[in-house]
């Protein structure tokens, strides 16, 4: 099955982005079509959460395990995470936490779950309207603000 999501963000009114990818892909897989399309530094802290129909988050699908007992049964990686594992329904919502520090997110919600075109690679981008909301990088200290022209 391929899960249809679109991203919107509260900063930026003309974003919009559709993405698919295959329900037994992962979290981390998600993540690295999101940076690469929208430019962000792949280096940068970032989560997941899952949410509810009010976005008040849930469960956090990290980027790397922080914390100092890695058997923790709570800790979800986003390289060990797949998708179907929280999600499987129409209209299932995420934050995708993309500036750490800024508490800074993109709002997330699965619109379709459909069927496997044999001749589409996934994960990919459907629709890419609009710039993306920039990225503060934070580095010794200091924040940078990341601004790509498309």
């Amino acid at each position: 099955m391929v899960f249809k999501f679109r991203l919107l963000s509260d900063e930026v009114k003309d974003f919009v982005r559709d993405v698919e990818l295959l329900s037994d892909q992962t979290f981390y897989d998600f993540h690295r079509i999101l940076t690469d399309n929208l430019h962000y530094d792949k280096s940068q802290i970032a989560s997941f959460f899952i949410s509810n129909e009010k976005w008040e988050k849930l469960t956090e699908i990290t980027l790397f395990d922080m914390s100092e007992d890695s058997v923790r049964q709570d800790i979800h990686v986003m390289d060990r995470t797949r998708l179907s594992e929280f999600l499987e329904i129409s209209g299932q919502r995420l934050l995708y936490v993309f500036d750490f520090f800024n508490e800074r997110l993109l709002f997330v919600e699965l619109i379709d779950v459909i069927e496997k075109q044999s001749e589409t690679a996934y994960p990919r981008v459907s629709v890419s309207k609009g710039a993306p909301p920039h990225q503060l990088l934070f580095d010794n200290n200091n924040f940078e603000d990341l601004n790509f022209d498309e």
